[in-house]
């Protein structure tokens, strides 16, 4: 019925288990949102300023009815089979809802629905297949965001739009109503209005509350751009399961939907059920055709409460206490929701054709399937409540979320420097990381802490710096330098870059990594386990080297030669230190007598030890073994030259040598890639187990000394790992190696076991997931250097290709074609006089973007 969809590799076809677990997030970069399950329900409602996962919003849905000649044919909600436990699945209340209380009856199982829903997954765009032998069609709904490269202000709306296709498959012409039904989301008392402009026929809907707070206010809106729309201000008000009941009865019977209208505010419902309005679009399709009918609903809560900001740690207890607030970057935009509603429906063309053309680009290319997956998959948390843009456009994000809150908050640096996304495809939004980072987050003694205080500027964090966030501040404005070309924007943050690279030898630098200056990090590192580590350590050391260099060719530009020279010496010292010192032969080592207990005497001040509470010396010495705890040691770790896949990221180079470079990548996939964790011991979290197969953080391969207690999470996979440690090997031309892991993490995010568009670590959305970005860049071997005006390339598939890439301002397609090379714009622009090359030739530069040619 649809050949398009018929097209699409079976990877983004789900159907049947495959569907159990799919949740499609909908909703602008950093507006909150919700999604679409597998069966097409409405779900995780997220819309207020925090997580609310496993949430429903009443029960908002969508529901479609064929009348012939004055009769009903049938009425369905727009939802496939039940795919929650049948003994009962989280709700609105315990004694109602959850484990022994049945299906859920948010979900509407109860309430006739389709019996086959086939699922095409291609972020930005989900397109979901509806049909029944019992009712006279078929429907499909294409939902999508806006979410275009570069254009971050329309890619952060915060709207869901919703395009129905329904094609008549009976004999006769059939009249049919599909009808939106959307709970006023938080509010026990709601205003919900009929409005009618400028072709958009919409329900707004307020609160009637007056006892809400600031930072409970909002409103939303449903909206069509249908020509013959009717609508039901409000649901029936009673107690008990009155409301849907009356509704159904009215939705499922000849003849149009009653206008229910209510001035005064409702009692209070006994399941905490919001107020609920429908507007519906009638239709008429002849025998044979098809019709489509478009739908957005939208969302403005301009205040967000920094419920968290008295909690003494990330996972401390939240106290009661007036708590301050931050500003919405849309609500800036918008002024409500049906401003936004109005926006969207009446730029529909325009904003879909410009998500195609991103989606097509990537979809289009000839990247192995898994990677097109594991790159555009995780990029669905941007539109989730892992982050947040405050009123200046800034990025705030979580590493990823709780149920109902985030989880460690601050975008910290040591978790959200492995993502590669936003440097690439929204540049703009990524630099206001640096920004806020050495405006708000360096301490007077020049080290930056890794997690951000809301509202900006209020105070630092408790633990203070963390090496490899710290090095990646540095290595980050680097790249989004060179990627931006604006020098000016160096200038203005390179004093805070000066001091924090002159932090590692500083006598203010309590962890003492380098106060010789010898360009070889030693002392304690604090790092993304949580934990420090203590000597000298390939991992950590690469971060430093490439932040010397880095820092090094930018102290040139902006005229501080003696700093130049300085870190130049001090990078090549500290590289040539990795290569021969702490490469084993096999891969590259931390250098530690685990039995030296003075080795920690000099950190040894008092005070507690980092996210514990036990004090410094009881953490990290054990007399019962005689050694320190949580080191690396002599294992073979995935991060092990972590800082040179951000040098060759950034555009820094190679300055480990080539050969044990892929070596040590070779040791990495030989060593900790299992096609099966079947027998794989893992005391920690269990991310992947039995028979799927992972990427273990470290491992000790016989006859390799394994510390007693290794650093915590070592047995543990993380998926921002292992996109990570498959991109390298991609670069350095070990592509099955890489395809390897990248099939394994992807096949583990099936829809089967695992949500596609989830990756979890410490919670659901996890920000470093989104280093599978460079995965993209890998394939296509991208360098961008805007500063010396350069575009460059060296692709790792050989013959015909056709390969993604965004950089700069500018996104589109290179293809191979023979022994023809050429360079095509889908949107965004390119300085004129960028030089392009290609395996070390130039090439045409593109012509300006035109209409995109997809279907």
């Amino acid at each position: 019925m649809w050949d398009d969809l018929a097209s699409i590799d079976a990877r983004f076809h789900y159907a049947g288990e495959r569907s159990r677990y799919l949740a499609f997030p909908l909703g602008g970069i950093g507006s909150g949102g919700f999604s679409i399950s597998g069966s097409g329900r409405l779900i995780d409602w997220s819309l207020r300023n925090r997580p609310a996962l496993q949430s429903y919003n009443g029960y908002s849905h969508f529901a479609i009815k064929a009348e012939k000649d004055g009769e009903l044919v049938d009425a369905r909600v727009l939802n496939g089979p039940y795919d929650l436990n049948p003994a009962g699945a989280p709700g609105m209340r315990k004694m109602f809802d959850g484990f022994g209380h049945g299906a859920n009856r948010q979900t509407l199982v109860g309430v006739p629905h389709f019996r086959n829903v086939e699922f095409y997954g291609r972020f930005p765009t989900a397109d979901l297949v509806f049909s029944d032998d019992r009712f006279p069609g078929g429907v499909r709904l294409t939902a999508f965001s806006p979410f275009i490269p570069h254009e971050d202000r329309d890619s952060s709306m915060p709207v869901a739009m919703l395009e129905f296709e329904i094609v008549n498959t009976s004999p006769d012409a059939l009249t049919y109503t599909l009808a939106g039904t959307l709970g006023n989301y938080g509010a026990n008392s709601g205003r919900n209005s009929f409005r009618q402009a400028h072709g958009v026929s919409a329900m707004h809907l307020t609160s009637d509350d007056p006892e809400l707070k600031e930072t409970e206010r909002g409103d939303l809106t449903i909206a069509t751009d249908a020509e013959l729309v009717e609508h039901t201000d409000y649901h029936f008000r009673g107690q008990w399961f009155d409301d849907l009941a009356v509704y159904w009865k009215e939705f499922a019977r000849p003849g149009p939907l009653p206008t229910r209208h209510y001035d005064k505010p409702r009692t209070k419902h006994m399941y905490f059920q919001p107020e609920h309005t429908t507007l519906g679009a009638k239709i008429t399709v002849p025998a044979g055709e098809r019709r489509t009918v478009r739908f957005v609903i939208s969302w403005n809560f301009p205040k967000g409460d920094v419920y968290w900001a008295h909690r003494p740690k990330p996972d401390g207890i939240i106290p009661d206490r007036e708590t301050p607030a931050w500003t919405n970057y849309y609500s800036t935009q918008w002024a409500d929701s049906l401003a936004t509603a109005t926006d969207a429906l009446s730029r529909w063309d325009e904003l879909k054709r410009r998500t195609l053309a991103f989606r097509d680009g990537l979809f289009g290319s000839t990247l192995p399937a898994e990677v097109k997956d594991a790159a555009s998959a995780t990029l669905a948390l941007l539109r989730t409540a892992t982050v947040i843009r405050l009123e200046g456009g800034e990025l705030w994000a979580w590493e990823g979320q709780h149920t109902a809150d985030g989880s460690c908050e601050g975008s910290c640096t040591h978790v959200w420097n492995y993502q590669q996304a936003l440097a690439h495809l929204f540049p703009a939004i990524e630099r206001t990381l640096r920004e806020t980072e050495f405006t708000y987050n360096m301490l007077p003694s020049g080290g930056l802490t890794f997690r951000q205080k809301l509202p900006l500027g209020n105070g630092f964090d408790i633990i203070g710096p963390c090496a490899d966030g710290h090095f990646g501040a540095i290595i980050k404005t680097f790249r989004d330098w060179k990627l931006s070309g604006d020098t000016e924007w160096l200038k203005r943050y390179w004093p805070q870059v000066k001091r924090a690279i002159e932090y590692a030898w500083s006598e203010a630098n309590p962890d003492r990594w380098d106060p010789g200056q010898t360009g070889i990090l030693s002392g304690r590192q604090h790092q993304t386990l949580d934990m420090e580590l203590f000597g000298p350590n390939s991992w950590l050391g690469s971060m430093y080297v490439a932040a010397l260099l880095a820092t090094s060719e930018m102290a040139a530009v902006v005229g501080d030669d003696e700093l130049a020279a300085t870190t130049a010496r001090m990078g090549k010292a500290g590289a040539e230190y990795i290569d021969r010192e702490l490469f084993n032969g096999r891969w590259f080592v931390q250098k530690i007598d685990l039995s030296d207990k003075s080795v920690l005497t000099p950190f040894d001040e008092g005070r507690a030890a980092g996210v514990l509470a036990d004090s410094f010396m009881d953490v990290y010495w054990s007399d019962e073994f005689g050694e320190i705890k949580y080191q690396m040691g002599e294992g073979c770790i995935s991060d092990q030259i972590l800082g040179q896949w951000h040098a060759e990221v950034a555009g820094i180079g190679q300055f480990l040598d080539k050969g044990r470079i892929e070596t040590a990548l070779r040791s990495v996939h030989a060593n900790n890639f299992r096609p099966t964790l079947a027998d794989h011991f893992n005391p920690c979290r269990n991310y992947a187990f039995e028979d799927e197969g992972g990427l273990l953080i470290a491992t000790y391969p016989e006859g390799i000394r394994q510390p007693m207690v290794a650093a915590p999470y070592a047995e543990e996979v993380w998926t921002g790992i292992e996109y990570m440690s498959a991109s390298h090997m991609i670069m350095h031309g070990l592509v099955a190696e890489g395809l390897d892991i990248v099939r394994a993490a992807r096949d583990r995010h099936d829809g089967a076991a695992r949500n596609p568009w989830n990756d979890i670590e410490c919670g659901s959305y996890y920000a470093r997931s989104m280093s599978a970005w460079q995965l993209v860049n890998a394939f296509s071997g991208l360098e961008a250097d805007f500063v010396a005006g350069r575009l460059s390339f060296a692709p790792k598939l050989r013959g015909d290709y056709r390969l993604f890439w965004s950089a700069g301002t500018a996104f589109g397609t290179l293809t191979r074609t023979g022994t023809e090379i050429s360079i095509a714009l889908l949107g965004g622009s390119l300085q004129p006089d960028t030089k392009i090359i290609v395996d070390g030739r130039t090439i045409a530069a593109p012509a300006p973007v035109a209409t995109p040619e997809f279907q």
